[in-house]
């Protein structure tokens, strides 16, 4: 466990105002204790120091509290060669299962894919088809140009952190403009290193870099939080793959958290229909 310097009220505004100046009244009726104010300011904000530990258990707190999304989203594919965009519905569930259906131009389907504990599906609505295992995995490369493992990527688009219980963070620092605070952590399960940055107010990730060999394995942005129920969700999420050269943007609309979904839900039958 590490000691990260905390933030002073002078520290606190100048964070605000650069991050998010519409929410400046809300912090500075915060910091005056003014008796309007609804909620109540987060204990880190009075605080010399706070510890890793202290971070790492607001996160923990924080995903405990997310176990589905159910969304319309704009998906973006991004390579070297080549720019994509797609309509889909994006249905997660836990860190395990996922369900995407894509539309094209006038709303027609194009395609429905599920992964569920590391079993993939891909039915074809126009051919009634549908394919399974490895079939997919090739499918996916040649439509879509690029692939991601699930069972370690599928964690980031719920707005969580990978292999989160694994890392022990071993520096850590406020960056030089005090917006964040920066924690170089070592995976124990994996090898390598994740470079997290959290935002200083609110505590909320909002970069990750792993660093694998000296090497950038992939790169993520959690970007556009807004507040559903009591929970901040990021609405715009970014994955890129440096040395591919390869971005998977997703930017939710109406995103419905903690619905209740059917497992049937990641069970495709080549008469499925898409909804």
């Amino acid at each position: 466990m590490t000691l990260v310097k905390g933030l002073t009220q002078a520290d606190l505004l100048s964070a605000v105002v650069r991050r998010a100046p519409q929410k400046f009244l809300f912090v500075l009726l915060l910091l005056g204790g003014c008796q309007a104010s609804v909620e109540k300011a987060p204990p880190h904000f009075s605080k010399d120091k706070i510890s890793s530990g202290y971070i790492f258990n607001r996160l923990h707190t924080r995903a405990n509290k997310i176990h589905s999304v159910k969304s319309f989203a704009r998906t973006t594919f991004i390579g070297k060669e080549f720019k994509q965009s797609f309509r889909q519905t994006l249905i997660i569930k836990g860190s395990r299962s996922i369900r995407v259906d894509t539309y094209g131009l006038f709303g027609q389907a194009m395609g429905v894919f599920v992964s569920d504990a590391g079993k993939m599906q891909f039915l074809d609505p126009a051919k009634g088809k549908l394919y399974s295992g490895s079939d997919v995995r090739n499918l996916l490369r040649k439509l879509l140009g690029t692939q991601i493992d699930f069972r370690e990527h599928l964690r980031i688009f719920l707005g969580h952190i990978p292999n989160f219980e694994f890392l022990r963070v071993e520096k850590s620092r406020l960056s030089s403009d005090r917006t964040e605070y920066i924690l170089l952590a070592k995976d124990l399960k994996r090898s390598g290193e994740v470079r997290l940055h959290i935002d200083a107010v609110t505590l909320l990730p909002v970069e990750m870099t792993r660093i694998e060999m000296g090497q950038k394995r992939y790169f993520v942005q959690w970007q556009n939080y807004e507040k559903i129920g009591n929970i901040d969700w990021p609405h715009l999420i970014t994955l890129e793959f440096p040395a591919r050269q390869e971005t998977i943007r997703i930017k939710y609309k109406d995103p419905t958290l903690n619905g209740k979904i059917s497992q049937n839900t990641f069970q495709l039958m080549p008469t499925d229909s898409v909804k």
